[in-house]
């Protein structure tokens, strides 16, 4: 079974959409190749707001332990009720997982078997 990935970044905008001009220009010349879903985070403060080690954590409890639903998983990671779910709700909206509707609940689902994270660091940034 193929390995499931997704592609985190942390670059400009810029940058993000010359990757996709790129991409969709190749498509116009009819060149079609496997393309990794990508999440990009315009810097590295959003994207520390977002995937915060906690949530990060969860994305391997869910994979690993495979709860039946939210409650549970707040029972095996020992963390209250509220915030796991507003970190799964998160988690969701980005994709990284899904929430799929059981007679015990919401059952989370975590989409992908890797993330590869690719962070650039500009060392030339001017400082305002």
């Amino acid at each position: 079974m193929a390995i499931k990935k997704i592609k985190i970044t942390v670059s400009s905008l810029k940058e993000s959409f010359e990757e996709d001009r790129k991409l969709f220009a190749d498509i116009d010349n009819g060149i079609f190749k496997k393309h990794m879903p990508e999440i990009n985070f315009e810097s590295f403060k959003t994207y520390k707001k977002f995937l915060t080690p906690k949530r990060l954590e969860l994305l391997k409890v869910i994979k690993l332990r495979k709860p039946k639903n939210i409650k549970e998983l707040s029972e095996i990671t020992k963390r209250d009720f509220k915030n796991i779910y507003e970190d799964v709700k998160i988690l969701e909206t980005l994709d990284l997982l899904k929430l799929k509707k059981s007679d015990s609940g919401l059952k989370p689902i975590v989409n992908y078997d890797e993330i590869d994270m690719n962070i650039k660091i500009p060392l030339q940034a001017k400082f305002n």
